[in-house]
């Protein structure tokens, strides 16, 4: 998320501070922090998601407002190519504590022409960022009353980061042997643990079923098996997701269907806050879902749906595709 602005944010500085050494690893260091914060929060599908098809709402709502959307937020979502594949099971009961175990593994793309010296050469720059990404979290949660739970987790990230920059403006050329290797063309591993802690607070009431949470987690970590000062990253962020979910049955006809709407408000902190542009922001999203547990038993459910983001770089609207939802 946010690798558009990332590198040409971060480009621009190291090319402005290059002439010394430590600025240009100041920069670098930069970089890659923002980079893996911003990734973990990108592949959190509970924290964020981008789905297919973005649009901007202000063309189709009577709205007029800048966080629903504009141009520049729908054309970074549309450049971002984000994969995640989750896995959980349940590990059984120990003293009241329900232990459960979460993995995925992701893929963050992001490949797009940059401008550094526009107005000297027109020549376009190309810019190709690859990340990937094996998360694991053993949860223990705790009833706290029949409606109320309580639940903590330790998660572990281990990352790689890849760029590749090719280099074909005739001034920024000049500028490859030392960009090289510190800011560009780079391939950098990181660790980060990331422990969680929250509530959540469940009931029915007539047909719908409502669901309230709020959790926080801690992201930090390091770059490991890196050649040279500059690749030496300490990744930092945090973030605090508080949310509220209405499930309900469509009409009888309708049999073994649901609707479902959430509304999510997540602060961030940290190394994340730049390439979002923002300390918080919003997600709704409506979804139509399809029970098929009894006939997929991998699959609770599968829908698809419409969702909203307000507020961050990556403001504006998409159609989602759920399955297993709560």
């Amino acid at each position: 998320m946010g690798f558009r602005l990332l590198c040409t944010g971060l480009l621009y500085v190291g090319i402005a501070q290059s002439a010394t050494l430590p600025g240009l690893e100041a920069a670098a260091r930069q970089q890659l922090n923002e980079v893996f914060a911003t990734t973990a929060l990108l592949t959190d599908s509970d924290a964020l998601t981008l789905g297919f098809v973005s649009f901007d709402p202000n063309e189709y709502l009577p709205i007029d407002n800048p966080d629903f959307g504009d141009g520049n937020s729908v054309s970074l979502r549309n450049e971002l190519e984000v994969y995640t594949l989750p896995w959980s099971w349940n590990l059984g009961l120990w003293q009241g504590w329900r232990s459960s175990l979460k993995a995925r593994l992701s893929y963050v793309r992001s490949k797009q022409e940059l401008s550094l010296f526009i107005l000297d050469d027109p020549t376009l720059d190309l810019n190709d960022d690859r990340i990937y990404s094996l998360f694991l979290q053993p949860r223990l949660s705790y009833p706290l009353s029949s409606r109320w739970r309580f639940h903590l987790g330790l998660g572990g990230h281990l990352m790689r980061y890849d760029n590749e920059f090719t280099f074909r403006n005739r001034q920024s050329k000049l500028l490859q042997p030392e960009l090289d290797g510190s800011l560009t063309n780079i391939s950098v591993n990181a660790w980060m643990v990331q422990p969680e802690v929250g509530l959540d607070y469940r009931f029915e009431r007539g047909r719908s079923y409502w669901h309230y949470e709020t959790s926080f987690n801690y992201l930090w970590g390091r770059s490991f098996d890196v050649d040279r000062p500059a690749l030496r990253a300490e990744p930092k962020s945090w973030r605090w997701l508080n949310g509220v979910s209405m499930r309900r049955p469509f009409p009888a006809l309708m049999t073994h269907q649901d609707y479902r709407l959430s509304l999510n408000r997540i602060d961030i902190g940290g190394d994340s806050v730049r390439p979002f542009d923002t300390h918080h922001y919003y997600e709704f999203s409506a979804e139509w879902l399809l029970n098929t547990k009894t006939h997929l038993p991998l699959l609770d459910n599968i829908g698809i749906g419409l969702q909203l983001n307000y507020g961050s770089a990556l403001k504006g609207a998409s159609l989602i595709l759920v399955y297993n939802v709560d």
